[in-house]
């Protein structure tokens, strides 16, 4: 009788010695996971210095973005997606480069932002703001790089722009719409719509704003997207709606051309 409780009793030891181990072994593996995904995470955040970017000097070279002690050089950076996945809500900003200005696009508020740079270097000057009108491929996130210019360019559905700039793939900047390579032929209904969602996807600009991005930014100047209710630091400028005019319509106001009905209308109610 004492020989078979002494076995019930080293059978229950056993059993519950195996219980503890199998809790250990769960716990362990919980933890060992959640230490493993928090360093996968950590290897796949933006490349970024090891030190902190405090030289102007050892920046010039290159665009550096700066997340607080962090500085993230934009150009090492692999491909647009990652900065659209990674950059989408920085909470400090410092941007340096080559160029003279740095260009931000408000998707929702529908407002383009110009930077130019403070006396460090970096684009924190607010320069000039221009009512927009964005689209559904317009990207939401991200920092791009302008390339190619074009005076005239065809455009999706055959229509035409004046002074484009394409910043990534099909998303150019560029004037309002034009029926045909003419400045007479505005797309006047379209140009109402400035300051709203619009366009297929290019950010839409009075023909003023277009050639002045096509004039003073040039090739390698950096388009930063985002979306926010606050149109910036110059707020939202406003546009002319021109479709009742019916003498002067078929042109955009703001166009410099020596023929533009605008200017004599214009200076006559001035």
């Amino acid at each position: 009788m004492k020989n078979t409780l002494k076995k019930q009793y080293i059978d229950i030891i056993i059993l519950v010695i195996l219980i503890a181990l199998l809790f250990i072994g769960f716990f362990s593996y919980v933890i060992f996971h959640s230490l493993t995904s928090k360093k996968d995470n950590l290897d796949t955040t933006l490349p970024v210095s090891s030190t902190y970017e405090t030289s102007l000097s050892n920046s010039q070279n290159s665009n550096f973005i700066e997340y607080h002690d962090e500085v993230v050089d934009i150009d090492a950076l692999p491909t647009n997606e990652l900065l659209e996945e990674k950059v989408s809500e920085p909470i400090t900003v410092k941007v340096t480069g080559t160029t003279p200005y740095f260009i931000k696009v408000n998707y929702l508020a529908n407002v383009v932002t110009i930077y130019s740079k403070d006396e460090f270097g970096y684009y924190t000057v607010p320069f000039k703001a221009m009512i927009c009108s964005t689209g559904t491929a317009t990207p939401k996130f991200g920092t791009y790089t302008i390339s190619e210019k074009y005076r005239w360019l065809s455009l999706v559905g055959g229509v035409k722009g004046q002074y484009s700039s394409r910043i990534v793939n099909h998303i150019l900047f560029h004037s309002v719409p034009y029926l045909k390579e003419t400045s007479d032929s505005l797309e006047y209904w379209e140009y109402d719509k400035l300051g709203k969602s619009a366009s297929a996807g290019c950010i839409r600009l009075t023909v003023e704003d277009a050639k002045w991005i096509y004039d003073n930014c040039r090739s390698g100047t950096k388009v930063e997207f985002y979306s926010d209710e606050n149109p910036g630091p110059l707020g939202k400028p406003t546009s002319r709606q021109i479709s009742s005019n019916v003498e002067c319509r078929n042109w955009d106001p703001t166009d410099p051309n020596s023929n533009n009905p605008w200017r004599k209308y214009l200076n006559a109610t001035n």
